[in-house]
């Protein structure tokens, strides 16, 4: 423990700088042991690398009185500056114990708009642009590591896209079992021979260069920020309207070498890269962006890191709007700029980061009857601690403790339910907080699994993955603001191998806005086509198949049956058949199955 200062033993000899300080009553040192920090920011060890440009000030020192003045004092221009952390704070919060006046939250929802195929949705992600320079920069970097040319086509990336797909939802544990006799695949073989795949996938890249350009020599992403980007950007194109929102970490799978890689604990996959996402609360993916370490770059990382992250995402957030997050990211200051901003905030807190709480007296967990609750009240923010079976602190600029509801909850010593009143703040937290959960989930059930030592490539799987499930979301709530019943809206094992029988029938160039077909360009020679097979039962082709009005050639079989034509109002039976769709059709005089069957409507 530091002593004071005497001045009279300092006569004939000059004071330090700890001295001075003392003498003009900055504070009282003897103290500083008792101090408790009080740290607004408490960050996981992965943030600790990223400079803060202004930290939050720390709790004024106790004042120590003047002593006298003495003649060898040195003056003020001799003093050095006083420490950031001897600073008085701005502001003093103090916390009561008072009501608070919950806002509503009566959101209109988004206006109704048409329904369109599978396919449609998922090119406002990856359109076939995309697909061109993905097979353009794919051949210059295989040409410039092997000296061969690869040859690489637009229709054979989108096949490679369409067999990742289909390796989701029809998993095998090796990939060169797809093409095993005996086991094999015919969706998977019939369009793409296994080492020309295997070729292609190892060589797939999406930027022209083998360095980063100087424009990203900061951004270790830079391989794949092409579809980072486009991803971004179909994303922030949503309509958005004032709701609820939710914003949480997610994971992309990778375990190995990745200066990014990282481990989140309590994670269902705790290896990989962080992502920061916003999503709506039934899990529509609206921003992200993924940790890059101390080089991710946010607008504002005054308040700490966890707020940056929110303050960066909610850009995308209409005003009015409430946003849930966890401890991770929820600070006091966080939700105070937050009401600047004219959004709500809502989320989980620890105790040691809520500045100024010696006034904030919560009963201890023992003594705390289950269901009972306390609250806090310091401007717009409200802190609330519940007891149910664990206490847990929440904080919130729009909703407090009052209007509580009833749950039912197990009570051991009495074998019996009892009722449990469960405050507003978080009911409403558990009702809208689990939008990523949610869109995890969603990713789980088909996650494409590869066993691959670059992480470029799990990268660009995952965010295939993300889009497939982002764009049936956007689906699915198109399908019920239009009123369709539940047997009329694809679920997402029939969307995704929807989407991959698109891909896999893309077309070798666009099809003809005019009638002149005749003067359309050759196909190209290094497309092949796909494999003759025998006739079998067909499954109705996908609508961005059946209507794209190209290939679509009847041809006549030699078979000894005729077979009934598949047009809706027929009931004759043809031994014509559609190459493409795989289907017969009519082709008689007076008879127009063929056409009408391809015509939309």
């Amino acid at each position: 423990m530091a002593a004071f200062f005497d001045p009279r033993r300092a006569a004939g000899r000059s004071l330090n700088e700890y001295q001075v300080i003392q003498l003009l009553g900055d504070g009282n040192f003897s103290d500083i042991e008792d101090f408790e920090d009080d740290d607004d920011e408490i960050q996981p060890s992965t943030f600790e690398n990223l400079q803060l440009d202004d930290p939050e000030p720390e709790p004024q020192l106790s004042v120590a009185p003047e002593p006298e003045p003495m003649q060898d004092t040195p003056g003020p221009s001799q003093l050095t500056p006083r420490p950031r952390s001897l600073r008085p704070p701005s502001r003093k919060r103090v916390w009561k114990q008072v009501p608070f006046d919950d806002c509503s939250h009566d959101y209109a929802p988004l206006p109704v708009t048409p329904v369109r195929t599978p396919m449609e949705y998922f090119s406002d992600y990856f359109n076939r642009e995309f697909f061109d320079e993905i097979a353009r920069c794919t051949n210059m970097y295989h040409h410039r590591k092997t000296g061969l040319e690869l040859k690489l086509t637009t229709v054979e990336v989108a096949r490679v896209f369409s067999i990742h797909i289909i390796i989701g939802c029809i998993p095998y544990p090796r990939v060169p079992m797809y093409w095993r006799g005996g086991i094999k695949l015919d969706i998977i073989t019939q369009q793409m021979a296994r080492d020309r795949f295997l070729t292609v996938r190892n060589a797939l890249h999406i930027v022209d260069a083998d360095e980063a350009p100087p424009s990203n020599s900061n951004n270790p992403l830079w391989k794949v920020q092409p579809m980072i980007d486009r991803l971004k950007l179909a994303c922030n194109k949503l309509e958005t309207v004032p709701g609820f929102y939710s914003i949480d970490e997610q994971m992309v799978p990778f375990t190995g070498r990745c200066v990014l890689r990282q481990v989140v604990r309590n994670k269902p996959r705790p290896v990989g890269l962080k992502n920061f996402v916003l999503t709506s609360s039934e899990g529509l993916m609206l921003d992200f962006d993924i940790y890059r370490g101390a080089k991710t770059m946010f607008a504002d990382t005054s308040l700490g890191l966890g707020a940056s992250v929110v303050l960066h995402l909610v850009k995308s957030v209409p005003p009015g709007s409430c946003v849930y997050h966890d401890r991770y990211f929820t600070t006091v200051p966080l939700i105070e700029e937050m009401t600047k901003r004219n959004l709500h905030s809502t989320g989980t807190i620890m105790f040691n980061r809520i500045p100024d709480r010696t006034a904030i007296k919560f009963k201890p967990d023992a003594r705390m009857a289950r269901g009972e609750s306390q609250q806090y009240v310091c401007g717009p923010t409200v802190v609330v601690k519940w007891k149910d079976n664990k206490s847990v602190l929440m904080a919130s600029n729009c909703t407090g403790s009052s209007s509580s509801s009833i749950v039912k909850r197990w009570e051991k010593h009495l074998k019996m339910y009892v009722d449990v009143p469960v405050p507003k703040v978080v009911e409403h937290y558990n009702q809208h907080m689990g939008g990523v959960d949610v869109l995890d989930q969603q990713m789980e059930y088909y996650r494409t699994f590869i066993k691959t030592k670059k992480w470029t490539l799990k990268v660009l799987i995952h965010f295939l993955d993300l889009a497939i499930v982002n764009s049936w979301r956007l689906y699915r709530n198109d399908c019920m603001a239009n009123k369709l019943s539940r047997r009329e809206i694809l679920p997402l094992l029939d969307f995704r191998m929807n989407i991959a029988d698109g891909l896999s029938s893309l077309p070798a160039r666009n099809r003809p806005s005019t009638s002149n077909i005749e003067n359309e360009p050759p196909l190209d020679e290094n497309e092949s086509p796909l494999p003759k097979r025998q006739y079998r039962p067909a499954n109705k082709p996908s609508e961005s198949k059946w209507y794209d009005g190209y290939e679509h050639f009847p041809v006549f079989d030699e078979i000894k049956a005729p077979r009934m034509c598949r047009y809706e109002n027929c009931t004759s039976r043809t031994k014509v058949r559609c190459t493409k769709c795989d289907t017969y059709l009519c082709i008689a005089r007076g008879k127009e199955c063929f056409k009408s069957y391809h015509t939309r409507g």
